[in-house]
């Protein structure tokens, strides 16, 4: 049998390459409507549906979508106070340090950042807004959907919506890879995930997150719990009356009306800290290793898992590393990143580079003790069906040529 450290190349040349791509549509989310989020929820499905066409191979990366001077504006100055305010405090204190006063008043600014309240998690922030939607055409975001695989045959139509898919869905965890320096395809998914799986889902992560400045406004994209096992399983939990909130989220007020849709769906970044230092680009490189705390609450809870690989994302930002890695064992002890990244212009602004995400499903068996012979037979699966799905269908993601590293 296969240790569990051992890497997995996966095969570049799949001989059923063509059967297996007979039916494989590509949602073009970034071309979704600027009132796509007030129209009411018949017309967001006809929109859906308009911009949901058959796949084809493509030989090499898309270009960045066109978008208007306002979107990018928004979107650009989002990065810029997300990723960019912690550096600037830090720069701040460095250049204070030598006067006791200014130190302090860089420290209070600090903390003020980092407690202040901010808005309440509601659709009408971030998530349904045109913020969202310029996220979505920044990174030119698309979904590749295969209509054969039996979970993913409604993904992006109006079926997800009956109780009965959404029972087959619930509980979701949905693995986003790679991690990158910040996976900006999975944070746009949480716009967009309850058009594909009929769900919103909240997004597990370290807890230093919600008090880093600037980084914790993501938390309105993200809906932040703790990665702990008990806060998983509790966001796990899906809502009892699963035909009472489809009625409650059914009205003609666009996406207000889908407050209820959440509870039961999760999404995680499997290769956590490991997988941010190593990001390169050009490289597709999955970094699990061991770690199977998360696979084992999969099993328990018998939810449905979704690993998916979001094409595009070490090509966003270039990790700035020191020589001796201290960065990383900081990063390690903190649980939470620790480095520098650098992207367009020089800024800590991402690359506008296309993003497009391959689903890879699997329904779990639940199990109240799952062992550890059961827990690599299911690592198998999850991964194994992941970089299968990615080889079939890199060509529609524009790289063909690409190669995916499981370790």
């Amino acid at each position: 049998s296969r240790s569990r450290d051992e890497p997995v190349l996966v095969n570049q040349h799949p001989s059923n390459m063509s059967e297996t791509n007979k039916n494989v549509e590509v949602v073009r989310l970034w071309q979704l409507p600027d009132d796509f989020f007030d129209l009411p929820i018949m017309e967001q499905w006809t929109a859906v549906e308009k911009v949901t066409t058959k796949a084809v191979p493509l030989e090499k990366p898309r270009r960045a979508c066109p978008m208007s001077s306002l979107d990018e504006f928004f979107i650009v100055t989002f990065f810029l106070v997300t990723l960019g305010l912690p550096w600037v405090l830090i720069g701040c204190a460095v250049a204070a340090s030598g006067s006791w006063a200014t130190l302090g008043g860089v420290a209070a600014a600090t903390a003020v950042l980092a407690l202040h309240p901010i808005p309440h998690r509601s659709l009408n922030y971030f998530r349904s807004s045109r913020l969202a939607l310029a996220l979505l055409r920044y990174f030119t975001f698309e979904c590749i959907v295969n209509r054969d695989d039996p979970i993913m045959a409604v993904f992006g139509t109006q079926a997800v919506d009956a109780p009965a898919a959404q029972l087959r869905h619930l509980p979701a965890i949905y693995l986003a890879c790679p991690h990158g320096v910040f996976n900006y395809g999975a944070i746009a998914w949480c716009c967009i995930s309850r058009w594909m799986s009929g769900w919103y889902q909240y997004t597990g992560g370290a807890p230093a997150m919600a008090y880093v400045p600037g980084l914790r406004y993501m938390d309105l994209f993200v809906w932040l719990v703790s990665a702990d096992r008990r806060n998983i399983k509790a966001a796990l939990r899906v809502p009892e009356d699963l035909a009472h909130t489809n009625r409650a989220s059914s009205g003609n007020t666009g996406s207000g009306c889908d407050a209820q849709k959440a509870g039961g769906m999760i999404g995680m970044v499997p290769d956590g800290i490991l997988g941010a230092f190593r990001c390169k680009s050009g490289v597709d490189e999955l970094a699990i290793g061991g770690r199977r705390g998360l696979l084992r609450i999969a099993q328990e809870e018998g939810a449905t898992v979704y690993a998916t690989w979001f094409f595009g994302t070490n090509d966003m930002l270039t990790v700035v590393q020191d020589p001796w890695g201290l960065m990383e064992r900081i990063s390690r002890r903190l649980q939470a990143g620790f480095m520098g990244y650098y992207g367009r212009w020089g800024l800590p602004v991402p690359r506008r580079v296309a993003v497009s995400v391959v689903v890879a499903p699997h329904s779990c068996e639940k199990l109240a003790s799952p062992s550890a012979e059961q827990l690599e037979a299911l690592h198998s699966k999850i991964y194994g069906g992941l970089g299968r799905v990615y080889d079939r269908q890199k060509a529609f993601t524009g790289y063909p040529d690409r190669t995916l590293l499981i370790t």
